[in-house]
Formats: structure tokens, sequence, C-alpha cells
């Protein structure tokens, strides 16, 4: 049981500095007015605050159970800082668009940014949420999904999932 949270604590170390780093340097390609809104401001400084904090255990030992704890709880107060991301970077392309109208051209690339934004943050959000379930302290089997390990269902038949999903929309 240790051994899989020294592995994650190992991965996650190393994994989420790049993903959080390639976050941030995608806001910071954003149109300059759209980076000064305040909205913009508080998530990027989000992002720089949780990557320091992971930085933090860069040179931790992983055998220490101390350092692996204490890594447990800063990836909960990373997971819970960005609860509200999305409602604020939305809220900061209102701001832009309310200052500065919309053209095409740049209502296309704020698009494309935010489109790689959200799938960016769904992957590391994946990631915080699964060392939480399966590390968190009060790891519990879900009694509505029994089999499942974390957030991940080993049995998941994908190809059935999506014709589900098709059958439900039409």
């Amino acid at each position: 049981d240790n051994a899989c949270e020294k592995t994650s604590f190992m991965f996650l170390r190393q994994e989420l500095p790049v993903r959080l780093a390639n976050i941030m340097k995608e806001i910071s390609l954003l149109p300059d007015n759209l980076l000064k809104t305040p909205s913009v401001q508080l998530v990027q400084s989000w992002y720089v605050q949780s990557l320091q904090e992971i930085l933090d255990f860069k040179d931790k030992n992983a055998d220490d159970t101390e350092a692996v704890c204490c890594f447990k709880d800063t990836v909960i107060t990373i997971r819970n800082r960005h609860n509200d991301v999305i409602p604020t970077m939305a809220q900061g392309v209102i701001e832009y668009k309310d200052n500065y109208g919309v053209d095409p051209v740049t209502s296309q690339n704020v698009q494309y940014f935010l489109d790689r934004f959200f799938m960016s943050r769904i992957s590391i959000r994946m990631l915080l949420n699964q060392h939480t379930l399966l590390f968190g302290g009060n790891v519990e089997v879900n009694p509505a999904h029994p089999k499942h390990i974390g957030s991940i269902d080993p049995k998941c038949n994908v190809v059935e999932v999506i014709k589900g999903t098709f059958r439900q929309t039409w």
C-alpha cells in the first residue's frame, strides 16, 4: 500500500510541474488585455502558487513518510484551490469582451486556448483526484462503484460508454 503511494508521489512530483508549467506558458501567450483582467491574473497566480508548492517536494526522499504525507495534503490543497478555475477564467473572458469588444480572430484564438487549457486542466485534475482518492486518508470503497480504483474503472469498456452516451442523446 505504502509503496503505491510512494510511486504516485515520485510520479506526481515530476509530472505535475511539467503540466503546470505548460498551462502557465499557454496562459502567458494570451492577448495582453486578457492577461491583465483581474480574473485571469487570479487564475495565473493559482498556477504559480501550485507550481511552487509542488516544486518544494522535488528533492524530498520518497521513503520519508512525513514528506509523502505532507505531499498528499499539498495535493488536496492544490485541488481545492483550483475548484473555481473554470468560472474564474470565464469571468476573465467576459471582462475582456466587455472592455475591448470581440473580433473574430482574437475570439478564435481565445477559444483555441480555452479548449487546450480545459483539456490540460482535466488531466491535472484527474491526477490530483486519483492520488487523493487512493491516499487521502478517508479511503473507502465507493458503494456505487465498488470495483473502481480511485476514480478509474479498470473494466471500463470505452466503446460501450460512447455508444450508450450516443443512444441517450438521440
